[in-house]
C-alpha cells in the first residue's frame, strides 16, 4: 500500500494541509514542525512528489480548500477532509501528477489567480462546501481545468463532483417510518450552505412523498459547531415545545452537540428519541449512544473529481461538463429504535 500525505500526518501529529506546505517549502509553518514533517516522511519512506524528480511526472494539480467562514471547514471536519485528499492524491498519482494543498481563510478570487499566475499548476479541484452558488462563475477568470467538489451550479461550465443529499434524506426519513415513527422533527443549522439548504427541502419533501405529518414546532435551528449546537438546542429544549419521536440532524457535529443537550434534559436515546445525522464521521461510533449516519465516501468523491479533471488535461478538444453524484449508505447503530407506544 502507497504511503500519503494523510499518512505522513497521522505519524506526524499535523494536519495534511501543514504536510503540503512542508514539502512544497511554502511559509507558515515554524522550524521544529518542518523537522519533525521530515523525519515522518523519512520514517515512512514517503516519496515527495515533484515534477523535476522523475520523468514519468505531468505536472501537478491543486487542491483548493476554501474556508470562506469557518463553520463547515473547521477542525471538527478536519477528517472527511483528509479523505478527500486521500482520494485526489492516490488517483493523481497514478496519472503521473503531483498534489499540492492551498488553504484560504477567506475568499478572494483575485487572490486564487495572482497565486496561480506564479505557478506551474496544471490543473485545479476545488473544495466549495463554504461557497456560495454566485461565487462560482468568479472561477471563469481562471484558463486551466478546474473541477468542484462538495457543490453544484445550474449553468457554470465547470465540473462538479457532490454527495446524493436527497437520496441520503429519503433513505433517512424512510428507516425512521420502517420502525413505527410518525412524528420526525429536523435540526438543520442556522449557518446555511448549499448542502444544508438541500438537505432541508429533501427532508420536507421526503415527508410528503411517504405522507408524513409536517410540523414546524419540530424543527430546531442551530451552529454547526459542537459547542454551539448544544447551546442552541439546549435553549430551545427549554421552550416546552412538543418533541417528535425522532430526529434527522443535517451532520453529525450537530448531532452531538443535540445528543448531549436532550440527554442533559432526561431523554434517553433511542428509547425517548431517535437521532440520525449525516456524514458518518469516525466519532460516531465513540459517541454515547453510538450515531446512526449516512456515509458517502469522500475518498471516492477525491478520486471521482481527479478522473474528471484528467479527462479534460488529456484531451486536446471541448468535453461535455459533468455533474456527478455519488452515493450513499445509512449506517444504523444504536442511536435508531423503535418509536415507543
Amino acid at each position: 500500500m502507497s504511503i500519503t500525505i494523510r499518512d505522513v500526518a497521522n505519524k506526524a501529529g499535523v494536519s495534511p494541509a501543514t504536510v503540503s506546505l512542508v514539502l512544497n517549502n511554502k511559509i507558515g509553518v515554524g522550524e521544529k514542525t518542518r523537522k519533525i514533517v521530515f523525519e515522518a516522511v523519512d520514517s515512512l519512506g514517503y516519496n515527495i512528489p515533484k515534477v523535476k524528480k522523475t520523468s514519468k511526472s505531468k505536472g501537478v494539480v491543486r487542491f483548493l480548500k476554501i474556508a470562506k467562514h469557518g463553520h463547515i471547514i473547521n477542525r471538527d471536519h478536519s477528517v472527511f477532509i483528509s479523505d478527500y485528499t486521500d482520494g485526489i492524491e492516490k488517483e493523481a498519482k497514478e496519472f503521473g501528477y503531483g498534489l499540492e494543498i492551498r488553504n484560504y481563510n477567506s475568499f478572494d478570487i483575485n487572490e486564487i489567480i495572482s497565486e496561480l499566475d506564479n505557478s506551474t499548476v496544471s490543473g485545479m479541484v476545488v473544495l466549495a462546501t463554504e461557497l456560495k452558488s454566485e461565487d462560482i462563475p468568479l472561477f471563469d477568470k481562471i484558463n486551466i481545468p478546474i473541477v468542484f467538489i462538495d457543490a453544484s451550479h445550474p449553468y457554470s461550465h465547470f465540473d462538479f463532483v457532490d454527495m446524493d443529499n436527497e437520496g441520503a434524506v429519503f433513505s433517512i426519513v424512510s428507516a425512521f417510518k420502517e420502525l413505527g415513527h410518525k412524528k420526525i422533527g429536523l435540526v438543520k443549522s442556522s449557518f446555511e450552505t448549499r448542502n444544508f439548504k438541500h438537505r432541508e427541502k429533501s427532508f420536507y419533501d421526503a415527508l410528503a412523498y411517504f405522507g408524513l405529518e409536517q410540523n414546524k414546532s419540530w424543527e430546531y435551528s442551530v451552529d454547526s459547531t459542537f459547542k454551539k449546537s448544544y447551546m442552541d438546542m439546549k435553549t430551545q429544549l427549554e421552550e416546552g415545545r412538543e418533541l417528535p419521536t425522532a430526529l434527522f440532524c443535517v451532520c453529525d457535529i450537530i448531532s452531538f452537540g443535540c445528543m448531549k443537550a436532550l440527554k442533559e434534559k432526561g431523554l434517553d436515546i433511542p428509547n425517548d428519541i431517535s437521532i440520525i445525522g449525516f456524514d458518518d464521521l469516525p466519532s460516531c461510533l465513540l459517541s454515547d449512544p453510538p450515531l446512526s449516519s449516512i456515509k458517502v465516501s469522500k475518498t471516492r468523491i477525491g478520486r471521482r473529481a481527479f478522473q474528471l479533471l484528467n479527462r479534460r488535461l488529456q484531451s486536446s478538444e471541448d468535453l461535455p461538463y459533468e455533474k456527478v453524484y455519488i452515493g450513499r449508505e445509512l449506517i444504523k447503530r444504536d442511536s435508531l429504535g423503535e418509536v415507543k407506544l
